[in-house]
């Protein structure tokens, strides 16, 4: 059998070489293909500090400041109405006037009557001095003198009665006269000149109301007063003020302020009662009236607003967002700084307005949030650290923002 020709040992080695490099080859290609980090194309939406001012409307009426039902405190017949219907009065002005004949005699009856007393008075006086020195000499019997004594504080008594009788029947005569009990506004009369009127009755002659402070009486949620209570100082300045919008659209002048919230709530709306007091010297505003005040409760500095897109919600029901962070190599070398993708699971969101969520916690101010592109991120682990997935963010020169002046003109139209 005839054997094959040994190889020259330099050729050997070539051979054996070549495959060493080769690979070699082969295996820095491999770890290059690890190394690459896939790159995904998304938008983002960059946060700026902004002051975020809590407003709302509520359903609210108008009320008087004060209010006063004229009713007669003695029974009688009209004479007069001293007061012009639909005007303005002062404490203490005279609006009607009762018949005072029957009182006055009474009035002048009594005056008799406390001088009676008095007369009487001075006899059983006399009377007990004159025992006195009778007793000493025992003229009379001490039964005697004792009654004499009862008699004089009897008749004492009886003067203290006739005063009091006289005091009540003043009273009565002042009462034909009814006077305003405070300064305020007083529509039509209930009554007219000639009509029989009775002491406390349940309809009033007139009203009287202050209009000037006016009150607005605004009702709110219960459950949405307890978080605002529990977040103010906390999430929010306070900085409470009510301005106030007509049916037609247009803004009152003055500004008001929240005069005290009630801490009953209603069972049967599950509200609670808000009252806000205004200016009203030129008497715009009219006891029931339906207005629409505009409610501010603060104002939440540095707020962070992130697009409604960009926020999602994971199985558990918990808020999530995808920000894109960069790396450390901040664009060294001439190179462009590179992104990479981190889920945040722990977002907090205070509200919402049209377009956009208010985020209290998760999300920091100059972040980027991912706002689309989410449908190629689903099902990745963005949070692994040795295996990070890159952005190719598109709007990376011009990212989405939301200024000032933008957020304040979402605010007022969202309150129309």
């Amino acid at each position: 059998m005839k054997l094959k020709k040994a190889l020259h040992p330099a050729t050997l080695a070539l051979i054996i070489g070549s495959s060493f490099l080769l690979a070699s080859c082969d295996e820095n290609k491999s770890n290059a293909n690890q190394n690459e980090m896939p790159s995904v194309p998304v938008n983002v939406f960059k946060t700026q500090p902004l002051n975020y001012t809590i407003k709302t409307i509520l359903p609210a009426r108008v009320v008087a400041s004060q209010i006063a039902e004229i009713r007669p405190q003695v029974s009688g017949i009209i004479l007069k109405r001293e007061f012009d219907e639909s005007s303005n009065v002062t404490e203490g002005q005279s609006l009607y006037q009762i018949d005072p004949a029957i009182y006055q005699a009474t009035y002048d009856s009594a005056i008799a009557s406390v001088e009676s007393a008095k007369a009487n008075a001075n006899i059983a006086h006399l009377t007990l001095t004159r025992y006195e020195g009778l007793l000493k000499t025992k003229s009379i019997s001490q039964q005697e003198y004792d009654k004499a004594k009862a008699d004089s504080q009897q008749a004492d008594a009886s003067v203290l009665v006739a005063k009091a009788n006289l005091n009540t029947a003043k009273v009565n005569l002042d009462y034909t006269k009814v006077y305003s009990p405070i300064e305020g506004y007083i529509g039509k009369s209930n009554v007219t000149e000639g009509a029989l009127v009775n002491a406390g009755q349940q309809t009033p002659m007139a009203l009287v109301q202050k209009l000037d402070p006016i009150y607005i009486d605004m009702t709110q949620a219960a459950t949405i007063f307890e978080r605002n209570e529990k977040d103010r100082g906390s999430l929010y300045k306070p900085d409470q003020k009510v301005e106030l919008y007509f049916n037609d659209g247009s803004k009152y002048e003055y500004t008001g302020k929240i005069k005290f919230s009630d801490k009953t709530v209603n069972e049967t709306t599950g509200t609670v009662t808000l009252r806000a007091e205004f200016a009203n010297p030129d008497s715009k505003i009219l006891p029931g009236m339906f207005v629409k005040p505009h409610y501010t409760l603060g104002v939440i500095e540095n707020a962070v607003l992130v697009p409604q897109k960009g926020i999602t919600s994971n199985e558990l029901g918990n808020y999530t967002a995808i920000v894109a962070l960069p790396l450390n190599n901040e664009g060294t070398d001439g190179g462009e700084q590179q992104y990479y993708f981190e889920k945040r699971n722990d977002v907090k969101v205070y509200s919402g307005i049209p377009g956009y969520w208010i985020v209290t916690s998760g999300i920091n101010v100059g972040e980027q949030v991912v706002v689309s592109g989410l449908l190629n991120l689903s099902g990745q682990n963005l949070n692994d650290p040795n295996n990070k997935i890159m952005a190719n963010i598109i709007n990376i020169n011009k990212p989405e923002t939301l200024s000032q002046e933008e957020l304040d003109t979402i605010i007022e139209r969202n309150l129309k």
